[in-house]
């Protein structure tokens, strides 16, 4: 799971870098970055995941993130819960927040 953390923060990241270059350049090219969290899809019954935070209606996820591309928001997280885990999860320590990270996974694959 370390891998596919690291590639995630890697896309925020990068996301952030590249808008913030084209903003800079007055440039008309847009990028943004889907960040939803648990989405309720068939993928989690094909895959046998369950998430211990609820998961959101893809459709609810589809329209916000179009409404937010519209916007030109670079970094689109929808819903309340994965909002506030995303800026708590700035201000704990970094050994806290990967002791917690590591539990939900263990307990999303059984």
């Amino acid at each position: 799971m370390a891998t596919y953390y690291a590639s995630k923060s890697y896309i925020v990241s990068l996301t952030r870098a590249v808008s913030k270059e084209l903003k800079i350049k007055d440039s008309s090219v847009y990028i943004g970055a889907l960040c939803p969290g648990p989405v309720n899809t068939n993928f989690n019954d094909v895959a046998n995941v369950k998430f211990s935070l609820k998961g959101l209606p893809s459709e609810y996820v589809a329209k916000y993130a179009i409404d937010k591309m519209f916007e030109k928001k670079d970094i689109i997280i929808p819903g309340t819960q994965i909002k506030i885990l995303s800026k708590l999860s700035k201000l704990a320590p970094t050994s806290l927040v990967l002791g917690m990270t590591y539990k939900q996974q263990k307990r999303k694959g059984k």
